[in-house]
Parts: C-alpha cells; sequence; structure tokens
C-alpha cells in the first residue's frame, strides 16, 4: 500500500510508526507516496501506480485530498481518521491494527464513488470527489452568473459564487451553505447558491446527464477562483464559462465488511435523527 499524508499538516511520528507496525503484522507491505515530503521516516518511496491500495492518514481534509491523488493513479484508496470529525474515513485510528488485519485478510468491499468534473475555459480538466465551487476574490466585488445547460438557461444570479457536489459533497460545503443532504445512491449533482442577493434562490439537485455551464457576466476587481475539492484550480474571468458534468464510479474507495453504512455514518457523524 502507498500511504499518503499532508505535507504541511502531517500526523504525529508515533502515529506513522504505530500504523507501520500495524500494517507489518496484518503482512501488508507499506510504502510512502511521493506527494508526502519530506519523505516519511522509515518508509521506501513507492510511486501509487506500482501499489495495490493507497492508505490515507489525516482528517477528513487529508483524505479528500487522498482520493483525489489516488483516483489519478487509479488504485483505491482507505483512509484512516487521525483528524475531527472523519466522515470521509474507513477506520479511526483506535482500532487501525484490527481494521488492517480485516483488509488483509479481505472483509471489504471498494465502493466507486462518483465525482464532479470541471472543464475549464483553457480546456484544462479537474475532478472533485466532493465538488466544485465558483467564489468570489477577496478583492472582488458580487458576482453576477449565470447557470445553462447546452439549450436552457436555468438561473441568473448575484451574490458570492455557487457550490456543485456530487451526493457525498452534499454533507459538506454544500450542506454548510444550506443544501439538503442526498442519498449516495441517487445519480445527480446538487447546485447552491453561496450568500445569493435573491430570496427565490433555492437549491436544486439535477439528474446525472444534465451538463451545467457556468459563465460570468459581470464582476468587479480581481476574477472569481474555481476550487475542486476546496484547492484553487484557476480564476474564471469575465465572459468565460466553466463546463461541469456528472462523472460516474471514477473514485474507488475500500470500505470495510460489514462496516457502518451512510445512514449510520451520517447518524454516529453528524447526530442526523439520533434523538429518538
Amino acid at each position: 500500500m502507498c500511504l499518503f499524508v499532508d505535507d504541511f499538516n502531517p500526523p504525529d511520528p508515533v502515529v506513522v510508526r504505530r500504523v507501520a507496525s500495524a500494517a507489518a503484522a496484518a503482512g501488508i507491505s507499506l510504502g510512502c507516496s511521493p506527494f508526502c515530503a519530506p519523505p516519511l521516516p522509515g518508509l521506501e518511496g513507492f510511486p501509487p501506480e506500482a501499489c495495490d491500495a493507497g492508505l490515507i492518514l489525516g482528517g477528513d481534509g487529508t483524505i479528500l485530498r487522498g482520493f483525489g491523488r489516488f483516483m489519478e493513479a487509479g488504485i483505491p484508496a482507505f483512509g484512516v481518521n487521525t483528524g475531527h470529525l472523519g466522515y470521509l474515513a474507513s477506520a479511526e485510528m483506535d482500532d487501525v491494527e484490527p481494521s488492517l488485519l480485516r483488509l488483509a485478510s479481505g472483509e471489504c468491499v471498494v465502493e466507486r464513488l462518483p465525482a464532479v468534473h470541471v472543464t475549464m475555459p483553457d480546456g484544462s480538466g479537474h475532478s472533485a470527489v466532493n465538488d466544485m465551487s465558483l467564489n468570489r476574490s477577496p478583492r472582488g466585488g458580487m458576482l453576477h452568473l449565470e447557470v445553462r445547460t447546452h439549450d436552457e438557461t436555468i438561473a441568473r444570479m448575484a451574490g458570492d459564487g455557487l457550490v456543485v457536489s456530487t451526493p457525498l459533497g452534499s454533507t459538506a460545503y454544500a450542506l454548510s451553505a444550506g443544501g439538503p443532504v442526498l442519498d449516495p445512491g441517487i445519480p445527480a449533482l446538487l447546485m447552491v447558491a453561496l450568500c445569493p442577493h435573491q430570496l427565490s434562490l433555492r437549491p436544486i439537485v439535477f439528474s446525472a446527464g444534465t451538463t451545467l455551464e457556468i459563465g460570468v457576466r459581470q464582476t468587479r476587481g480581481e476574477d472569481p477562483v474555481v476550487c475542486i475539492d476546496g484547492r484553487p484550480a484557476g480564476g474564471l474571468g469575465q465572459g468565460e464559462r466553466a463546463v461541469v458534468r456528472y462523472r460516474e464510479g471514477c473514485c474507488p474507495v475500500i470500505r470495510l465488511s460489514p462496516g457502518d453504512g451512510f445512514y449510520a455514518r451520517l447518524s454516529r457523524k453528524f447526530g442526523w435523527g439520533a434523538r429518538g
């Protein structure tokens, strides 16, 4: 397995040693992803493409970035929560030893998550497991946006921007912006406006076959920023458009079986429906 941690917020070396020992005890060969800098102590560097799976240590932000890295390499990822919420994790650090033993013995399934794919005006493409967002620059004014399909205007809006998420991402930025939670089995895109200056502009769910064109009609100051799973991917100037599509099953994630289902995680991590 190829280990991924954030280089700007790496876990404690004690945690890394514990995970390395647990992997060795389970018969798992563990190497260090080249995306981790500096290299983790005592671990040989492996390219992800040479490994069967990726192992991610961190909170949800780190796990999300690891999903993106391993999705690009075409291998499934297994997240271990060493942060706070850990909604995206497949295991908790407190249970890492039995979890890796179960993983090594094949008590797991591969869940293939959809993604949001964004094509920028320059032709570059980016895939997000949670969401893409178009955000007003701190040095820019209110955004005036237009959202279209290929043959119809969906909305014209003024505000701070918008977020388009997968069903998994409906529990992230979109949820904080007032959007609904989507069952992950629904093939759909969710769009939520960010601080819209309109009372009527509510979140909307699109079918998976819908192609969205998000254009900047008017802005002042610096261009708004397109973010992919929270990472800046470039600006969108006045008159330019980004094209957003749903991509089915392109991010493989390892889940232990039997394990928490979607609603169990939603209740345990967010407290949804927990009062009875």
